[in-house]
């Protein structure tokens, strides 16, 4: 870009280096000003004062840029240099902006000091709203430290290829203390606010009428005469001549929840109708089924769920399978609904008890923004797993999940078991349903069919950093970030049980060598860190320290004899000019500690093989940036590549946020996995917790989703019932079962491999089934074609493992176990990985 400054005198000579709290730096309210703003890249953008979304004062500026094309500069940008220098005294910088079109475009700022670059400066991308209003608080607590904020220079706004006609209206710059306030804008700017929303009305009257329409005859009239009566409401109070902001905020979101409400309606009737079609009473309560796979929006929101007819699963020895039970109303609130299912019996006599089938209810959380990755859904989410709680009241309109995880002991006599499954509700005849649990031959492992390094450590993180929680939260026993204590090993115990062990990938003191040695006697052990290796880049004396604490902890693993599960981690996501330093460290590490995996985030994507890091054990780059070519160079050279994720990648890549589908947490971890052949996970944190108080009750709980930053989810797995119990989600549940999904192909592999060395004395029918199971071992490109192309369908999954585990049952080997007995952290060796 040109980088010619723009200059805004903001005022006089008066205004001197330091600022009063609420100082405005522009308001667009001389014209004047305008001669002093120049352009870093122009092209036909245009900047002017105008009369229009004046949040403060009378004018605003307006930015205006063609859609781009060809030949156009593709980064529009202004830049202002504020006579105001000294920016230490604020912790915030306000910017009004208007959107009045339908595209939310990318618009960004940069403001730096007169030394530093500015993009390696401070850094904030607005996210626009769409046809409204937003104004924006830009921490300034997120400066780097190497901006000198007594002496900020610049500030580039910028936007990038605008896709369409772009036009923003920029307002009220204003810098404030900590304390300070601005008044919302003034009853002049709503008036022409509300001017943008007359779409959104007739949007949602003419989704009412189709709706309505749809479902004629239905039995709904009355839910959308109500709706209609509401929005005939919400028009006349947008006109109103007193309108405040707040009010117009409100009734913007009522206006983006009617057509969902409608289509909530319309498909409430078409279930019911479904229901009905079936055989099943619909006059009281509708049930349907769902897999785990799925997630269901508990209100307001379009919902495909089946109607119960009758539900079959199938599952190995010692595998745990789930599905949804789905509980509606058909008119009135239900009261005290639960489900249960009877012992399953095989034609042979065998039992499957009842004790082994978990019916539990599906909590929700509740979002308030929208999150770095996006969304089509502000609200109301399913995702923690309430274990405690026993029947729940169900509110007319809403929609309640049940979760049904299946459970077949590693002693389990295969076979097919056959019972009932029965929803009940107070004043209500419960509703019955046949229910069968095949369980394979097969049995999957208790530890981990994948090495992974996944870290709890409990914490939190305040929405700004230089505002911590207050001490009451933080010192009190019951915040979750210290209740769980009290309950350490049951928090190992289930995190165990999802195949991941109790470890940390940033621990600078000793590991807990009593649950290691629990995990190991349990044969649940996988992988665990002796610590981090970052002390070198932090000088001699802590690179010292690290060395001693890292003895002990390599000596305390050597006497328990569980080596071959410890790695050392270090140089979390470290750039090039880092790896000299790296790799010295690496040598010092690998001559201290020679039987110990070292491993490393850092941005190498050759792996170690173009570069002076040699000797690095394992590398583990982003999901987008594995590449299995590359990864194969890296493993006959002896090295190992894993592959993780973090708050990124985000869409089209699969990743584990709330918002996100949950059967992408399950293709990443086994369809995805046994295509690609990574040979580990890595996962940076599955417990930032932000709530002040455990989950105490639901199904709708007063849990905080956000996790890191602004994120939901991202760094958060897990949730804190009463008294600091553990509690899983939907996310961590699908995790699980991925990773079983990738034992099926693993045992199959093996099962080839061995019927490969005895060809030779393969029967025909032996031959026939070789043959077939080859082909269906690759992943099909129906389910996952690339990392970014795959299918969302659970039933294309299921055909998948379905396929898998028939043929492993038809093979009759029911003892494969391709991990043997000393599976560790290094996976299968490397003359196994090669293969």
């Amino acid at each position: 870009m040109n980088n010619r400054f723009i200059s805004c005198l903001l005022s006089t000579a008066s205004l001197a280096t330091s600022l009063p709290a609420a100082t405005t730096l522009c308001n667009f309210e001389a014209d004047a000003d305008l001669a002093q703003f120049r352009w870093a890249s122009q092209g036909q953008s245009k900047l002017e004062r105008v009369a229009t979304f004046a949040t403060a004062g009378e004018c605003a500026l307006r930015f205006a840029s063609p859609a781009w094309k060809t030949g156009m500069p593709e980064w529009p940008a202004f830049e202002l240099k504020p006579s105001a220098r000294d920016w230490t005294g604020f912790d915030r910088l306000v910017v009004d902006i208007t959107n009045p079109n339908a595209e939310r475009f990318h618009f960004a700022l940069f403001v730096s000091d007169s030394k530093v670059p500015f993009r390696q400066a401070l850094s904030y991308t607005f996210k626009l709203p769409e046809r409204g209003f937003q104004r924006f608080v830009v921490p300034l607590s997120s400066f780097p430290k190497t901006v000198n904020r007594a002496d900020i220079a610049l500030l580039h706004f910028f936007t990038q290829r605008p896709q369409t006609d772009l036009a923003l209206y920029l307002d009220n710059l204003t810098l404030l203390k900590k304390g300070e306030s601005l008044p919302e804008p003034g009853p002049k700017f709503v008036r022409q606010l509300v001017a943008l929303k007359v779409d959104h009305v007739a949007a949602a009257e003419k989704t009412l009428a189709k709706s309505r329409e749809a479902t004629a005859g239905a039995g709904v009239a009355t839910q959308f005469e109500a709706l209609e009566r509401r929005l005939k409401e919400v028009r006349a109070e947008l006109g109103s001549a007193t309108i405040t902001l707040a009010t117009l905020n409100a009734l913007t979101e009522e206006l983006s929840a009617l057509p969902q409400k409608a289509e909530r309606v319309g498909a409430v009737a078409r279930f019911q109708k479904a229901c009905a079609e079936l055989g099943q009473p619909t006059d009281q309560m509708l049930v349907g089924f769902a897999t785990s796979m799925e997630k269901l929006l508990p209100r307001d929101t379009l919902f495909d769920v089946k109607p119960a007819r009758e539900v079959e699963l199938s599952l190995a020895r010692n595998e745990k399978e789930s599905f949804q039970v789905v509980v509606l109303p058909a008119a009135a609130a239900l009261k005290r609904v639960t489900v249960r299912v009877s012992d399953l019996k095989a034609s042979s006599g065998a039992v499957f008890k009842r004790g082994l089938v978990n019916c539990e209810v599906v909590g929700y959380v509740e979002t308030k923004m929208r999150p770095p990755n996006g969304t089509s859904h502000i609200g109301w989410w399913p995702d923690p797993i309430l274990n405690f709680l026993g029947p729940v009241d169900i509110a007319a309109g809403d929609l309640q999940s049940f979760w049904i995880r299946v459970r077949a002991p590693k002693d389990q006599a295969p076979g097919t078991y056959r019972g009932t499954l029965t929803v009940s509700a107070d004043g209500i005849t419960p509703l019955t349903f046949p229910m069968s649990v095949r369980v394979r031959s097969f049995t999957l492992p208790t530890h981990s069919p994948l090495p992974v390094a996944i870290t709890f450590g409990p914490h939190d993180y305040p929405a700004d950093e230089k505002q911590p929680l207050t001490g009451e939260y933080r010192n009190s026993p019951d915040y979750p970030v210290n209740a769980w204590k009290k309950h350490k090993l049951a928090w190992a115990d289930l995190l165990a049980d999802y195949y991941i062990n109790y470890d940390s990938l940033y621990r600078h003191g000793p590991p807990d060598f009593e649950i290691i040695q629990r995990l190991h006697d349990r044969g649940q052990l996988t992988a665990f860190n002796l610590g981090i290796f970052d002390a070198a880049s932090r000088g001699a004396a802590a690179a010292s320290n690290a060395l001693a604490g890292l003895r002990t902890a390599y000596d305390q693993a050597a006497k328990l004899g569980v080596l071959d599960h410890a790695y050392i981690y270090g140089f979390d996501e470290c750039k090039p000019e880092m790896f000299p330093l790296l790799e010295k460290t690496a040598q010092t590490l690998r001559h201290e500690f020679p039987d110990a995996l070292l491993m490393t985030t850092s941005y190498d994507h050759s792996y170690g093989m173009d570069t002076v890091v040699k000797t690095m054990d394992a590398w583990c780059p982003l999901t987008p940036s594995f590449r299995p070519d590359q990864a194969a160079k890296a493993r006959a050279a002896g090295r190992h590549v894993w592959w993780y994720i973090c708050c990124g990648p985000h869409h089209p890549h699969a990743n584990m946020f709330i918002e996100y589908p949950a059967i992408e947490g399950r293709l990443l971890m086994g369809a995805m996995t046994a295509k690609q052949r990574p040979d580990g996970f890595l996962y940076y944190q599955i417990s930032i917790w932000n709530s002040p108080q455990p989950i105490t009750s639901g199904p709708f709980t007063d849990w905080d989703p956000r996790s890191w930053t602004t994120y939901h989810g991202d760094g958060s797995w897990t949730c804190v019932g009463p008294g600091g119990t553990p509690l899983p989600t939907i996310r961590l549940e699908n995790f699980r079962d991925g990773l079983e999904d990738y034992a099926y192909a693993l045992i199959l592999e093996d099962i080839i491999r061995q019927r490969e060395v005895k060809s030779a004395s393969l029967t025909a029918a032996e031959n026939e089934w070789l043959a077939e199971a080859k082909a269906a071992l690759p992943v099909p490109a129906s389910l996952v074609k690339t990392m970014t192309d795959y299918a969302r369908d659970p039933a294309a999954l299921y055909a998948w493992r379905n396929r898998l585990g028939d043929l492993i049952d038809r093979s009759g080997l029911t003892d494969v176990n391709p991990w043997g007995k000393d599976f560790g952290v290094r996976g299968f060796s490397a003359q196994r990985r090669a293969q």
